[in-house]
């Protein structure tokens, strides 16, 4: 595997002391820290793997977590936007907030609308299963959820508000770039469940939103003229 338990709590580790570093800029410690969570989440459950309650709960956790993936991805780039925006990404962030709060339901333990649950397209279909869990994958720790069926909230307008959003403002290159990395990550990690790939994500906190994260000042430079 690519990652390990010791992995995961070191990725956390770093993403907080440098949420610290930047502080107060508050856009950028939030996001650190939201994917800091998303680390440390990780790292249990490398560590529980054998304890399916913990799993169950964690895996809970980490549904939370992606929910509101696009608010907080939003939040950090709009840091580096320039103020005629500001209108804009206020508008962006109240669809994600309502998209999140959305998806969230349509988790078997947050039902709410007693809709049909999803049915596996193919054997690589972790958002389909009949229990909200984990497992060790192929290369990392993958998830499984217990969903309504909603293929067209997720993950199509996921994805749009993750990467779209971002190409209408003078931010467009972190963008682009962060959709880059995504797809490669799909590319080379193409033959396992899409649990798996989504969770590989966090590798993206590292290589690629820590360094903007340190760097601040010259992206804004450069982005903000």
């Amino acid at each position: 595997m690519c990652f390990s338990e010791s992995q995961s709590f070191i990725n956390a580790f770093m993403l907080t002391i440098v949420s610290i570093y930047v502080y107060p800029k508050y856009k950028l410690t939030i996001f650190l820290i939201f994917l800091a969570l998303k680390d440390l989440i990780q790292g249990f459950l490398y560590k529980y793997q054998d304890n399916e309650k913990l799993k169950n709960m964690l895996s809970i956790i980490s549904w939370i977590h992606i929910c509101f993936q696009p608010l907080f991805i939003n939040i950090f780039i709009s840091y580096f936007s320039e103020n005629k925006y500001n209108n804009y990404w206020n508008i962006i962030f109240i669809i994600c907030l309502l998209y999140g709060i959305y998806t969230l339901t349509t988790l078997k333990e947050f039902d709410i609308q007693n809709d049909p649950d999803c049915i596996k397209i193919d054997k690589n279909d972790d958002f389909c299963s009949k229990y909200t869990t984990s497992y060790i994958g192929k290369y990392h720790v993958a998830y499984k959820f217990n969903r309504d069926n909603d293929l067209i909230f997720f993950p199509i307008i996921h994805l749009i508000l993750i990467f779209v959003p971002s190409l209408f403002t003078n931010c467009r290159i972190l963008g682009i770039i962060w959709g880059l990395f995504v797809i490669l990550i799909y590319i080379y990690f193409n033959n396992i469940g899409n649990g798996e790939k989504a969770a590989i994500w966090c590798f993206l906190s590292i290589v690629y939103f820590l360094p903007i994260a340190i760097f601040n000042k010259e992206i804004s430079k450069f982005l903000i003229r």
